[in-house]
């Protein structure tokens, strides 16, 4: 993982993407785009907010987001402007909901340290035919659609076979990922600064199936006998189902740059 100071531009335009209504507690935490307007209302910088899409069509400087989906929805675009993320997000350092103000300032004062967080690529083939690439942040999972329905997978790296097992599914995790849904099935944590991937069965049937932490290029997944449908999920997002014989290939796929703010700036 990169890390290098990050330096605004004169004028930055700070891009305010929608929040995940969930992330929000109305209670306690302000309005992201409030809050950032009333903190820059004396600085040259320009305010965008909407969509993913609304925003990076206003060629922003920086992006803000807040919560684990707004960041996951940025990831998936491949966008190379850095983000500021917002709230709780296990596996990566985020600015308090109730320091955004003090947050954005201190970004753009030049007080950031800019981190690249590798993504997954992650691809269907069956026989000689590929699919579309889909993107993940923390993880990319095969899961059976329904509860106590075990099927069979495989895990192949840089075409050695790892393993076969039974099991309720099997997740692939980036480092960041390792701290989230991936440390509930006991995969290895993982430090950002190792270039791998942890892999962990769901609910496996044996009980003594290993985990394991693998290269991070040229990982393959396949589902080798299922008892019910096999879904593909890239971080929160279902992307399809699997069927046996068919292959799912994990790569790195670029990064996604975030920023970090030290807590004594804030």
């Amino acid at each position: 993982m990169d890390s290098a100071a990050w330096l605004a531009d004169d004028e930055p335009v700070v891009g305010v993407v929608d929040p995940d209504p969930e992330a929000i507690d109305p209670e306690t935490d302000r309005d992201a785009a409030t809050a950032i307007d009333e903190t820059l209302a004396d600085r040259p910088v320009s305010i965008v907010t909407g969509t993913v899409e609304e925003v990076l069509a206003a060629a922003p400087s920086v992006l803000v987001t807040v919560g684990e989906t707004g960041l996951t929805t940025v990831a998936r675009t491949g966008t190379d402007v850095p983000v500021l993320p917002i709230g709780s997000v296990p596996g990566l350092e985020t600015v308090a909901a109730a320091d955004i103000d003090a947050g954005v300032a201190s970004a753009l004062d030049g007080d950031a340290i800019e981190r690249g967080r590798p993504l997954l690529g992650v691809g269907r083939e069956s026989g000689s035919t590929s699919g579309d690439r889909e993107r993940a942040l923390f993880d990319v999972t095969l899961v059976t659609g329904e509860p106590a329905r075990i099927s069979e997978y495989s895990v192949e790296s840089r075409g050695d076979a790892v393993a076969q097992f039974r099991a309720d599914g099997v997740v692939v995790a980036t480092p960041a990922g390792s701290y989230g849904y991936a440390s509930a099935v006991d995969a290895p944590r993982l430090s950002p600064a190792v270039d791998a991937v942890a892999v962990a069965p769901i609910a496996p049937f044996v009980t003594s199936t290993r985990r394991w932490v693998l290269p991070e290029d040229a990982l393959a997944l396949a589902v080798e006998r299922d008892e019910g449908d096999v879904r593909l999920l890239a971080d929160d997002r279902a992307v399809g189902t699997v069927s046996p014989g068919e292959r799912v290939t994990v790569v790195v796929d670029g990064t996604l740059s975030t920023l970090v703010v030290p807590e004594a700036r804030l």
